[in-house]
């Protein structure tokens, strides 16, 4: 009997509705982690047979299959519930081609084709969970390639196809069934799946949905839980300002990357689930090192018995899926190396191993197999074999099998059960990838941050939330940031006077370095106030101005930050008020520096006043927190102003009195803060403001 609540059984009336609608083609369910959705597909499976309707269970990735189908017989109690994936249920192999001309070092050599299979699918429904990471980004394969390209344009068009000689079109009907907060697929900004408004407008598909929002009650007292949904609510509400993952000693703890390793090791011997998920493959390569030289003694040593491994790629011969993870509980002393060498001077040395690996099938029964493993991706940084190893491998097939036809049946019929050919592509499998991860779950998941990307953005947020959801019982953090809307500030020390009273005066504006540098005139001097807020922001972000050309109605910046240029542009009305803002067309731009650029541009030009709501409650919230830094002193906030992307604030004691300007962007993030009126016009104000903002955020920081 499976328990639902109110939000879940809301959630079954609707789908219910659109089971039976035959004008509706697909339904969205999202919920965040926590909410049950996997709960909800068993209950569904359980509706759909008492309606005598027919169900598929499908996921894009082996793993995120396996453990589909596992927890839906767990939950249920019935065995006949298989999970596959979405390739699997679609796709067929129908040709293999074979360039044998190939010279060039990113040319594999071969190509398989896998167009949709010809024939209808006869259930009545899809249920494609995990579908955060179904994309529709055009993908060309070097090796592989499956369909359009567009994998849920593939699964729209299958769910659509017709029976010869049938006059109407038989309709499997979709339900995506996925978190939005997760990360996308490789190369898109959202989850086109999971989105309504994109199932309608690309494929005319009537779409209904529901949002799950009630956290079930044996997940209500998890702080993991809770650490992901505040991360879900700054995605949603864009605010990328606050984070923090301080360990509780119980369920989140923080440690060095020494000790991950040791938590690694005492999740083997524990037989405790236990993954490092990390930024890189070359971070990811750096921990399975670490461990295996824990383990063995030695890095380097070849696999070894209890060694556990991650299939970097299907293998329908061993039943094994990308993203497994197996256990060697055999292995040959001795590899065999084969030198290939190859047209264009290339050499390739691929390295095979027999080991017998044992791994869970989703009813629970263990399952060994003796496999040939390719050890050429176990001590590499790169995310799949190279080209030149892929065609390598054709090479070699070649040889052993000289006398068949590429373009026959023969030949594609013995190249897909080759040993060699298809032997399992596999990596260390202690550290991965969040992508690598996603689908899965640990009973510990240990994430690391270390990586030079931004911390203030969706990507990072994003990142960290599907991260941590892959730990069950235990989340271990390494490196993690933390910081709040004040921890950026930059305390700035102006070059020159700036006139507290007069900030539109050109006599006042001439003083600036900037003046002259970036040739204004009394002509663009109205412009001036809105390049120093920019200014100040970029200064913040580590972007610098290069240059400024003022063209009719447009100010035209170049910016360069380490090493690299960007050019963006805001125009302006007769009356100086910027009116839009965007990157330079046909200008070689730095796409991430533009966009962070544009970040600032486009929020100075959007929200000009700073009058919205958020805006408001943003400053209110500054102006509590300073009040209460300096609480317990002799200074006192008396006045403030607040500016488009700035906030004056007039403070004093008994005897000095001063202003500060404090600047933010549109991410809602303070950046700097700046005594107006040059050095030392406060009387040493800003200086002690300065340091008691520092100490509470140290305090706050410790606590």
């Amino acid at each position: 009997m499976i328990n639902l609540t109110p939000d879940q059984s809301a959630a079954i009336s609707a789908i219910k509705v659109f089971l039976r609608d035959d004008k509706l083609h697909a339904f969205i369910l999202r919920g965040s982690a926590g909410t049950g959705k996997t709960t909800l597909i068993a209950k569904i499976v359980e509706e759909l047979q008492g309606m005598n309707l027919s169900c598929s269970l499908l996921a894009p990735t082996g793993r995120a299959a396996r453990i589909l189908g596992k927890k839906i017989k767990q939950i249920t109690g019935r065995q006949e519930h298989e999970g596959s994936t979405i390739h699997r249920a679609i796709y067929t192999l129908s040709q293999i081609d074979v360039n044998e001309e190939a010279e060039t070092a990113n040319d594999p050599g071969i190509r398989m084709t896998f167009p949709l299979k010809e024939d209808e699918s006869l259930v009545s429904l899809f249920i494609i969970d995990e579908s955060s990471m179904v994309g529709d980004k055009e993908s060309q394969g070097d090796v592989v390639q499956f369909g359009s390209g567009r994998l849920l344009k593939d699964i729209v068009t299958y769910s659509r196809l017709r029976r010869p000689g049938r006059g109407i079109d038989h309709l499997t009907k979709l339900l995506f069934v996925g978190d939005p907060a997760q990360l996308p697929p490789v190369g898109e900004k959202t989850s086109p799946a999971l989105s309504d408004d994109y199932l309608n407008r690309e494929f005319g598909l009537s779409v209904s949905s529901f949002d799950l929002c009630t956290v079930m009650r044996q997940a209500a007292d998890s702080a993991i839980l809770e650490r992901a949904t505040e991360l879900r609510d700054a995605l949603f509400a864009e605010r990328f300002n606050t984070f923090s993952l301080q360990s509780n000693q119980q369920d989140i703890d923080q440690v060095d990357a020494k000790k991950a390793v040791d938590l690694i090791i005492e999740g083997i011997q524990s037989k405790q689930s236990t993954v490092a998920v990390v930024r890189s493959n070359a971070k990811a390569l750096e921990y399975n090192r670490n461990v295996r030289d824990r383990r063995w003694g030695d890095a380097a040593l070849p696999i070894q018995v209890n060694e556990t491994l991650l299939v970097n790629r299907n293998s329908p011969t061993h039943l094994m899926n990308n993203g497994d993870l197996i256990k060697v509980t055999k292995v040959a002393q001795d590899a065999k190396v084969v030198p290939v060498h190859l047209k264009g001077g290339h050499r390739v040395e691929l390295s095979f191993r027999t080991v017998t690996a044992a791994f869970r099938d989703s009813d629970g029964s263990i399952i060994q197999s003796d496999c040939l493993v390719l050890e050429n991706l176990l001590d590499s940084p790169n995310r799949e074999l190279t080209p030149l190893e892929q065609r390598a491998l054709l090479v070699d097939f070649r040889k052993r099998h000289p006398d068949l036809y590429p373009k026959s049946a023969e030949f594609r019929r013995t190249i897909v059960v080759d040993p060699y050919f298809n032997a399992l592509q596999v990596k260390y499998g202690y550290a991965m990838t969040c992508h690598k991860a996603q689908g899965g779950e640990w009973d510990m998941a240990i994430v690391d941050f270390e990586s030079n990307a931004g911390t203030r953005n969706a990507s990072f947020f994003r990142w960290t939330y599907t991260a941590i959801t892959r730990a069950a019982k235990k989340l271990v953090v390494v490196n993690p940031p933390n910081f709040t809307a004040l921890s950026g500030i930059a305390w700035e020390r102006p070059a020159a006077p700036v006139s507290p009273t007069n900030t539109n005066n050109s006599s006042d504006f001439a003083a600036d370095p900037d003046w002259n540098r970036l040739s204004f005139s009394l002509a663009t001097a109205p412009l001036m106030e809105v390049h120093r807020q920019l200014r100040a922001v970029w200064h913040a972000q580590g972007i610098n101005i290069e240059q400024l050309q003022h063209l009719q109605y447009c100010e035209r910046y170049t910016l360069e930050r380490d090493g690299k240029q960007a050019t963006v542009q805001y125009h302006y009305k007769g009356k100086h008020q910027p009116s839009r803002a965007g990157v330079v067309p046909n200008a070689l731009s730095d796409d991430k520096l533009a966009g962070a650029a544009l970040t600032s541009l486009n929020a100075l030009v959007n929200k000009q006043g700073g009058g919205n709501e958020s805006a408001d409650e943003f400053i209110k919230a500054f102006l509590k927190r300073l009040d209460a830094t300096l609480a317990n002193s002799e200074i006192k906030r008396t006045a403030f102003r607040s500016m488009p992307y700035r906030l004056r604030v007039t403070v004093a004691d008994a005897y000095r009195k001063g202003d500060i300007d404090f600047t933010y962007d549109g991410s809602s993030t303070w950046t700097s803060a700046q005594e107006v009126g040059g050095p030392g016009s406060t009387s040493g104000l800003y200086d002690e403001v300065q340091n008691l903002m520092a100490s509470g955020q140290v305090k706050e920081a410790a606590s």
